[in-house]
């Protein structure tokens, strides 16, 4: 009797984490498809891929010989990090300049005065 409840208890515990592994994965797959649409409709990176360009750029500038202290990065408003030796990475030496802007004046409404 014991082997046959050891028995059911084991299969009943496997059944539990095939299907939690399957839930995982769905889930998983379902991100990975809101991401995908999210940045194709906005143009923003999902978070996973931001970091994973992150951690090669790290990997990339410890291998050259850069840098290898955590101080000597900073993260700028975009979301990326960048060496804070006061060098432009490549990418950033041949920024676009925008040349066409809207200025518009914005005045205050009259207030009626309360009396």
């Amino acid at each position: 009797m014991a082997f046959f409840t050891r028995f059911i208890l084991a299969l009943f515990g496997m059944a539990f984490a095939i299907f939690f592994a399957i839930g995982v994965l769905c889930w998983l797959a379902l991100y990975v498809v809101f991401a995908c649409l999210r940045w194709l409709a906005t143009g923003q990176k999902p978070q996973v891929l931001m970091m994973w360009q992150q951690i090669q750029a790290m990997r990339k500038g410890m291998q050259s010989g850069q840098g290898a202290s955590w101080a000597s990065w900073s993260r700028t408003s975009d979301g990326q990090w960048h060496e804070a030796h006061g060098h432009a990475p490549a990418s950033d030496r041949h920024a676009d300049v925008i040349e066409d802007a809207v200025v518009r004046e914005i005045r205050d409404k009259p207030s009626l005065r309360k009396d």
